[in-house]
């Protein structure tokens, strides 16, 4: 992304070339939009993590996890870079329904998978630590 000097001191639009949305000063001259995609370009896993607590929150389910070990769960299964709305992608699932998201209930599923195993018991073997 490139940024307007004379457009970033003017004040009046997003300092990214051609953007003509209001500006907020407290991001640094660029709108909600242009923001947004620089934090994700510069650290990915942590706008994935907060974007998953913020859901989890919404959906009245615990989130247990720290940063660091999210970050530690997300390079271990390549779980950024083949992320997704298709079929294929990766998707975070908990094992067992009846606990939160915690790092020992947490697994990778394709988007297909998880949707078809909805909210009911997978039928797989995983014990509840608890």
């Amino acid at each position: 992304m490139v940024l307007s000097e004379s457009k970033k001191k003017e004040g009046r639009f997003c300092c990214a070339y051609s953007c003509q949305s209001k500006p907020n000063p407290k991001k640094g001259g660029l709108c909600d939009k242009h923001f947004a995609r620089k934090r994700r370009k510069l650290d990915p896993v942590a706008v994935r993590y907060n974007n998953f607590k913020g859901n989890a929150k919404k959906r009245g389910i615990g989130f247990f996890v720290a940063l660091p070990e999210f970050r530690k769960f997300c390079i271990d299964n390549k779980y950024i870079t083949v992320k997704g709305r298709r079929g294929q992608n990766a998707t975070i699932d908990r094992r067992c329904n009846a606990h939160g998201y915690y790092i020992w209930n947490m697994q990778i599923l394709s988007n297909r998978a998880n949707a078809s195993k909805g909210s009911g018991f997978s039928g797989d073997s995983f014990e509840c630590p608890f």
